[in-house]
């Protein structure tokens, strides 16, 4: 099924594909948001977020115009306002996780590990964006508003502070 069609649909109320669209798209919304916030519960709520924000402007959604990067936008909007509100609360808590194991791509301790060594939440973004889901810097530049020379420059500094922490 093509995005046109999932998004007419939508428009239609008729919501019956909504799980393989859903398929389609979480693990990268979910990656996006793990990268800006660093918590793995609250980039599951950001994924939910970001579903619901979509669904309801979907009437403002141009189906011929319409691709991935929309709900990616959208999910990097909502994880950049719950990090800022974070910032302004100054309470700290221990979050114990205790996933079932079908949740295993959710709890890939080893990516959260990774991303926890660059400093920037613009790195952990470009280089989830560039090396997790495969997307050309120029998407990237798109989609987080900044010129290609800047990406390419941020995605090579991370790089180059990711091999010298894990002695590439």
């Amino acid at each position: 099924m093509e995005w046109k069609e999932y998004i007419l649909e939508f428009k239609n109320n008729n919501h019956s594909n909504f799980k393989s669209f859903y398929d389609l798209t979480n693990k990268q919304i979910y990656l996006v948001s793990l990268a800006i916030l660093k918590d793995s519960d609250e980039a599951l709520d950001i994924v939910q977020d970001t579903y619901l924000n979509f669904l309801k402007n979907i009437n403002n959604i141009d189906e011929f115009k319409f691709h991935n990067g929309y709900l990616l936008k959208i999910a990097r909007n909502l994880s950049l306002n719950r990090y800022k509100d974070k910032q302004r609360e100054f309470v700290s808590e221990e979050v114990i996780l205790s996933k079932s194991a079908e949740e295993d791509f959710y709890n890939d301790y080893e990516v959260k590990a990774i991303l926890s060594l660059l400093d920037a939440e613009i790195e952990r973004e470009i280089i989830v964006y560039h090396v997790l889901l495969d997307y050309k810097f120029k998407d990237i530049a798109k989609i987080v508003d900044k010129p290609l020379g800047t990406i390419l420059w941020i995605y090579n500094k991370a790089i180059k502070k990711l091999k010298e922490r894990v002695k590439i």
